[in-house]
């Protein structure tokens, strides 16, 4: 079904974010018109995106983000509407009395990432410094939120339009950083281990290396069996592998070794790989495309997602190389020390490129939940956590959204700080698929 939109001018950002709130997100073709008179006869559900008064419409007055270019500071004033944190006021008496299309894009485009701010150690844009988190919504999708709420608007005003049904999704999503703690490292990580493990007097650590180089106990990272068994109810689960040479920041086992070549092959057997760009490579074209060709021949499977390593982003620069590199999903889109919406949303959305103006073919598929954030950011135990997680999947699951959580296959050992940890993650996968029908 059409909707039209009247609008005192298009740009590409107006373009892209009404295609994704009115198109993507509740199912309409958008149709745009400057001509009053075709507004005024148009018979079907429309929207007054001006300060120009039209009977029979719902009416919202613009901000100007959506008719400027390129990056400037923003006043961001927060307000509530229907208890649900907003910016970008613009007509109280207007049916939605703030620029919500203004709004989603300075959210979803991740406008504030283009602006100076302080880097942590890694480079990243660190959550304490975004405006959902300095004014308490982190944890809440507002854009969602926003997005229904204009679905119940138009429903009332146009009785019998049909408003696309996104429903509830869950993509568990496993990062492969270390896949085993101390197998198939080579003599001289094992000897360098060993000898580390002896000047620290880690004995723990040093008789464990022993068992398992022994044979006599298996490693403790190896927890693909359980995963394996967990993901039996979920096959839309991703595996994320890291494969860059190894390095400070790099600790995976090398592709060329043939024992994590027979894990890789098993995953890829059962559920869809991605790439973990390492963290050397940065934003190295040359380097990313070598890591991707080389588990790409690996798997035997054309690689089209990828999640940053330390999930360093640069924008634009990250998201225009993976786009030029074929990848077409990234799965990036959160923080490693809070839980909540980097973007305001748990729906997928293409990238927009504030630099160049344009789109990419690039879907952005945020995540809200990871394991370090939980242990590490909120310093939660392990029940604690399992609650917070299905606190967080229940508020997506109100707003008909995508959860998305990251786990590490470490976090399942139950080794060092991931003591008690080891049966967090599959309670929390059986919880959610129970729910989610």
């Amino acid at each position: 079904m059409q909707i039209l939109v009247f609008v005192d001018a298009i740009s590409n950002r107006l373009q892209y974010i009404f295609s994704h709130i009115l198109g993507e997100m509740l199912g309409f073709e958008v149709v745009f018109t400057q001509r009053n008179g075709d507004f005024d006869h148009f018979i079907g559900p429309k929207i007054a995106y001006s300060s120009t008064k039209f009977h029979n419409s719902i009416s919202i007055v613009p901000h100007s983000l959506l008719f400027q270019e390129g990056i400037s500071n923003q006043s961001v004033v927060i307000s509530n509407w229907n208890s649900t944190p907003i910016f970008f006021e613009t007509d109280k008496n207007a049916d939605i009395p703030f620029d919500l299309f203004s709004a989603a894009f300075f959210l979803i485009s991740r406008y504030e990432e283009y602006l100076p701010f302080d880097k942590d150690l890694h480079g990243r844009f660190q959550s304490a410094n975004s405006i959902t988190y300095r004014y308490g919504f982190l944890d809440i999708p507002v854009v969602d939120i926003w997005v229904n709420r204009l679905a119940e608007i138009i429903k009332h005003r146009f009785p019998g339009v049909a408003i696309k049904d996104k429903g509830f999704s869950f993509i568990p999503t496993i990062d492969i950083d270390n896949a085993y703690a101390y197998k198939h490292k080579g003599i001289m990580r094992s000897l360098l281990g060993t000898a580390n493990s002896l000047a620290h007097l880690r004995f723990s650590d040093l008789f464990r290396r022993i068992g398992v180089l022994c044979n006599f106990m298996p490693d403790p990272f190896d927890t693909y069996a359980k995963l394996f068994e967990q993901f039996e109810n979920t096959p839309q689960a991703l595996w994320f592998i890291l494969c860059g040479v190894n390095g400070k920041f790099d600790r995976n086992i090398s592709l060329t070794a043939k024992p994590m070549q027979r894990l890789l092959k098993q995953i890829a057997k059962r559920f869809e790989v991605g790439i973990h760009p390492s963290y050397a490579s940065g934003i190295s074209k040359v380097h990313v495309r070598s890591e991707l060709k080389s588990l790409s021949q690996v798997v035997g499977k054309t690689i089209t997602a990828s999640r940053q390593h330390y999930l360093r982003i640069t924008l634009p620069e990250t998201y225009r190389l993976l786009s030029e590199l074929g990848l077409t999903h990234d799965y990036s889109m959160g923080y490693s020390d809070k839980i909540g919406f980097r973007a305001g949303t748990c729906t997928s959305f293409r990238f927009y490129d504030l630099m160049d103006e344009k789109v990419l073919p690039l879907t952005i598929v945020p995540f809200q939940v990871m394991d370090r954030a939980l242990l590490y950011g909120l310093q939660l135990n392990p029940d604690e956590a399992i609650d917070k997680t299905l606190e967080m999947a229940n508020s997506i699951k109100q707003v008909g959204g995508k959860f998305v959580t990251v786990w590490h296959n470490e976090s399942l050992s139950g080794l060092n700080e991931w003591v008690g940890w080891k049966d967090v993650f599959g309670e929390i996968v059986k919880k959610i698929n129970k729910f989610k029908l």
